[in-house]
């Protein structure tokens, strides 16, 4: 005689909860619940969004996600500079960005992928390198072409049109853009496919595993609901580039980007707790030093993660 079970409704709610979680996208493993978010950045939307984490790949991913997402772009990042010497001005704060690269490679041809209005790849025309941007905002790409002299693609699809390019590249770079892809983890297959052999991948996100996160969930300024579709913890990170055939060259969560976007969410927190410029400044301060004191012993728990990777001489 076959024993029957009869169900709980724990064990409803359990098998409802199993059921609700979507599949992988990238490898086709079973997911979790991991945060539900609303737009707090921009408030384009009053609609709720849900994050999944892979129990195979530890690849993070929003789902469903919408068909039109130009909606949830309203308001922008930097206007265009009305200059070259005015877009040097704000590149000229950021070149810490190059120093990863310069690590690696002094020279060569360069692919931006999401470059917007173009200051890492401003950067790194002005150090001598052969720079090529693809990005899917033809106004910052006509002021790129038209001012900064830099080759451009216009593309929505990163992933089909690095299949399509033919050349190869001495350094392709994600500075903050493989979040917002569809299907990153083919981005980073077909970048890898059009690094020349011993070139390198930059690749920099906002680090789901980060103290801040941990704390704040879906209040933690970089999960930027809806804008960012995708995370990548810095192991599935690597994990996914090493089964493209490329190797570690450095992984850093607490370098002087992690810095500036812990800077970033602890004042953009303040400010939502005190109308006084002054008194968000203080606070802000207390609170980035309280979350640095916390990390200070706990690996990869940085705001974001930069990693450069190399694909193999021999490849």
């Amino acid at each position: 005689m076959i024993e029957t079970k009869t169900k709980t409704s724990e064990d409803v709610l359990t098998d409802e909860k199993v059921s609700a979680c979507p599949d992988c996208p990238c490898c086709g493993t079973s997911s979790v619940l991991l945060v539900k978010s609303t737009d707090s950045n921009r408030h384009t939307t009053d609609q709720t969004f849900t994050y999944y984490r892979c129990d195979g790949c530890g690849l993070v991913f929003m789902h469903p996600i919408p068909q039109d997402m130009h909606p949830f772009y309203k308001g922008g990042y930097q206007e265009i500079p009305s200059s070259l010497e005015e877009l040097r001005t704000l590149a000229s704060k950021e070149k810490y960005r190059m120093a990863p690269i310069l690590r690696h490679k002094t020279e060569g041809k360069l692919l931006e992928i999401g470059p917007w209005i173009g200051m890492f790849s401003c950067n790194a025309k002005d150090a001598g390198f052969d720079v090529t941007v693809m990005d899917m905002d033809e106004r910052c790409l006509q002021f790129l072409r038209n001012t900064v002299g830099i080759r451009t693609f216009q593309s929505n699809e990163p992933a089909e049109t690095l299949a399509s390019m033919t050349e190869r590249f001495d350094v392709i770079a994600l500075w903050h853009c493989l979040e917002h892809l569809p299907e990153p983890w083919l981005v980073i297959e077909r970048a890898v496919e059009k690094l020349a052999p011993g070139g390198v991948l930059l690749i920099a996100i906002p680090n789901i595993e980060s103290y801040e996160f941990s704390v704040f969930k879906s209040a933690w300024r970089h999960l930027d609901t809806p804008r960012h579709l995708y995370f990548y913890s810095s192991d599935s990170l690597v994990n996914l580039c090493r089964k493209n055939g490329l190797k570690k060259l450095e992984v850093a969560t607490k370098d002087e980007l992690s810095i500036a976007l812990s800077q970033d969410f602890w004042f953009h927190w303040a400010s939502l707790k005190t109308s006084s410029v002054f008194f968000a400044k203080v606070l802000a301060r207390l609170g980035f030093y309280f979350g640095q004191f916390r990390q200070r012993n706990t690996e990869d728990s940085g705001s974001g993660i930069t990693a450069v990777f190399q694909r193999p001489l021999n490849s």
